[in-house]
């Protein structure tokens, strides 16, 4: 049997001339199936590189702003109330538009994607963790930095993940004598008690 397995229609030659049921309509059929399944996966790429991209550039804009201008490196505690400020970035406008719905008010598509984008971080963050920069690297941070906003480029920045206090210690873990290990262990649960998220 010849080797007819074109993979794009246009490569296709006499598809207007094909008779439904023939080789050449099933030959069509497969390069239609192809081309929209790379559709599809191309287009998952994107949106989640999209996500990614505007958490990171949440991340750069935040580093860069004059408060925390002058840190090189965040220590855990630190990382961990600084993912609760993302978290809750979106909260006044959130609650503006709850208080507009109550009234009434059916809520505009950019308004119900922000709301529905928010409920999906937060059942993220509870969830599995939440990937963030690690900015607890101090060559990392000088990289977030200077990154230009290129979605090609968010490969090159290292991403950890903050997780729920339940999520992040095994269920069966026993404690362990010992300075380092306690001091490692109360750290950790400083950061649970306080923003109620573990550095992963």
């Amino acid at each position: 049997m010849p080797n007819n397995k074109r993979k794009r229609v246009a490569k296709i030659k006499g598809k207007d001339k094909a008779h439904p049921y023939s080789r050449k309509a099933q030959q069509i059929s497969r390069a239609m199936k192809k081309e929209a399944s790379l559709a599809q996966a191309k287009s998952a790429r994107t949106t989640a590189a999209m996500g990614r991209g505007q958490r990171l550039v949440w991340f750069r804009d935040r580093l860069n702003e004059d408060d925390l201008k002058e840190q090189k490196a965040w220590t855990k505690t630190e990382l961990a109330a600084l993912v609760a400020e993302y978290l809750r970035r979106n909260d006044a406008e959130i609650e503006a538009l709850e208080a507009k719905a109550a009234g009434g008010r059916a809520l505009a598509l950019r308004e119900s994607l922000l709301v529905q984008n928010d409920k999906a971080e937060r059942n993220e963050a509870r969830i599995g963790g939440i990937d963030v920069p690690d900015v607890t690297n101090a060559a990392l941070v000088r990289t977030l930095r200077a990154w230009d906003g290129d979605l090609n480029s968010t490969t090159t920045i290292k991403l950890i993940r903050c997780q729920p206090p339940a999520a992040a210690a095994p269920p069966d873990s026993a404690a362990q004598d010992g300075g380092a290990d306690s001091e490692a262990e109360s750290e950790d649960a400083a950061i649970a008690r306080a923003t109620g998220m573990t550095v992963a």
